[in-house]
């Protein structure tokens, strides 16, 4: 049997499987449209900033610079947010008053409003999924008659792609040896930023260091990441892996580790 869930009114939450209904629909007629898009905080994550980036025709370095501010998480760790427009409603920096402007590059979180994820280890560990209704007051989009599966409104919303993406990162924020630990060298903090956010200053250390010198890489994964970002997404939080986290993500060149050992005085 299916759920159909309406929004909050305080009486608990509701919690939903991916084939329970809801009810919601959002379009420019309702006078509540893009009211959602003022005075919030947006987290951004690696995935969002590329497609994000990319829909502007900018660089990772100017899309940090205009559009976001960098915070330092309890974990020592950056994290980014949208910058909200100076203005008296805070309003996001994309926001018209026809909608979006990169309506098909917005981030994770506007792209599954008005639902929010209810995970904790052991629904991540079984894959299961569950999701509750957002209490929005102000939202006329649960008075709309249009109803849809939890699964439907994900799929309409390009949602898989970015859940295809996110265990990548969680791979490396979640990890169980990162856990308790609060990372306070500077140097590992840029290489986390860098790697996580300007992917194109990632792409240049890659190609402009010593670092394909340093390390046995697949030629062909090489050539892709020259151009493809989100195989550069990839490769750099396979690099993380590495650098934070110790996974053997990367192999140091036997010559290399040779000229190391001899340095040390090591057989």
């Amino acid at each position: 049997m299916r759920n159909h869930a309406k929004p909050s009114t305080g009486q608990g939450l509701r919690v939903l499987k991916p084939d329970d209904e809801f009810q919601f629909d959002c379009h420019k007629g309702l006078n509540c449209f893009t009211q959602c898009c003022r005075n919030i905080n947006i987290f951004l994550t690696p995935y969002d900033i590329l497609r994000m980036k990319n829909a502007l025709g900018i660089s990772s370095e100017q899309f940090l610079k205009e559009y976001t501010h960098t915070f330092i998480a309890e974990n020592g760790l950056p994290a980014v947010s949208l910058k909200m427009a100076d203005d008296e409603a805070r309003s996001c920096p994309f926001v018209s008053p026809d909608g979006c402007r990169i309506y098909e590059d917005r981030p994770w979180s506007c792209r599954i409003y008005p639902l929010q994820p209810e995970s904790t280890q052991s629904t991540e560990k079984s894959g299961k999924e569950f999701y509750s209704i957002m209490d929005i007051p102000f939202c006329l989009g649960f008075q709309e008659n249009k109803t849809s599966t939890v699964r439907q409104w994900l799929a309409e919303q390009g949602i898989p792609i970015y859940m295809e993406m996110e265990p990548y990162f969680k791979k490396i924020t979640l990890n169980p040896f990162l856990k308790d630990k609060v990372i306070e060298n500077p140097k590992i903090q840029q290489m986390y930023y860098m790697a996580c956010y300007d992917l194109d200053r990632f792409r240049r250390f890659v190609f402009d260091s010593s670092f394909l010198n340093q390390f046995e890489t697949d030629p062909e994964e090489i050539e892709q990441i020259k151009e493809d970002d989100v195989a550069l997404y990839k490769f750099a939080m396979k690099w993380l892996e590495y650098g934070l986290i110790g996974q053997r993500a990367f192999k140091v060149r036997p010559e290399v580790m040779a000229t190391k050992k001899q340095a040390l005085g090591l057989k």
